[in-house]
């Protein structure tokens, strides 16, 4: 279970890398906000990585890291999510009235932690459901997103993609989160979620190295000369 634990995690941050060269070689102009939460993703993955190796993950470092990574990636993503659908709807009626929507969602996940949340600041039990909240927002943010671009006239299939591949990783977050709040150490629900959770992190940027791989343009055999093969 420990090797199948480390290959998913090693796994999951090969395939992040390889997303981060194809998009950096690939359309990095339009996807520049993924750029930015893939970089920073393999940095985070890279920082526990090596955390939980130097000190393990009762450190109180791991802890600082791991959910200061987490609230990072969180902000990255909603700021990605609304990226990504500005680009989808322009040019439609939709566009202001959905990103303000989006907005006005990100503003009350932001804010409902600090109002709702009974434990303490930044402790564990705080983070687990502020974690969860964001996840959830952006989840909802997502299928909005998702929404717009099968309403389309023209599908984008490549930003479907890389929208089908984020909303697999927050979809999984936003679970993995909700269940460590009713589960000890050990039970199996938990064990389970945690491994749908570290598969994600392989399927998603998995989903983006296929969006992004290059396509040979494929090779058509000229028409033949009916005139000349008669002579």
């Amino acid at each position: 279970m420990a090797f199948a634990s480390e290959f998913l995690r090693y796994g999951g941050l090969v395939l992040q890398v390889a997303a981060l060269i194809l998009l950096v070689f690939g359309p990095l102009n339009r996807y520049f906000p993924l750029f930015l939460y893939l970089l920073s993703l393999v940095a985070t993955t890279g920082a526990e990585t090596w955390v939980i190796r130097s000190v393990g993950v009762s450190d109180n470092l791991y802890f600082n890291v791991y959910w200061g990574g987490e609230f990072l990636l969180d902000a990255l993503m909603a700021f990605l999510v609304i990226s990504l659908t500005s680009r989808g709807l322009e040019g439609t009626p939709m566009r202001s009235k959905t990103v303000s929507l989006l907005f006005a969602i990100v503003a009350v996940a932001v804010l409902v932690p600090f109002v709702a949340f009974d434990s303490d600041v930044f402790g564990r039990r705080w983070n687990q459901s502020v974690g969860q909240l964001l996840n959830f927002a952006v989840a909802l943010m997502n299928l909005v997103l998702w929404s717009s671009l099968l309403l389309a006239r023209q599908k984008d299939r490549q930003l479907l993609t890389v929208s089908a591949g984020l909303g697999v990783m927050v979809a999984a977050a936003a679970l993995t989160l909700g269940v460590r709040q009713f589960t000890n150490q050990g039970d199996v629900l938990r064990d389970i979620v945690d491994w749908v959770h570290r598969l994600s992190q392989c399927v998603g940027p998995a989903m983006w190295c296929w969006a992004f791989r290059v396509v040979k343009p494929r090779l058509t055999t000229p028409p033949v000369d009916a005139t000349a093969s008669a002579g």
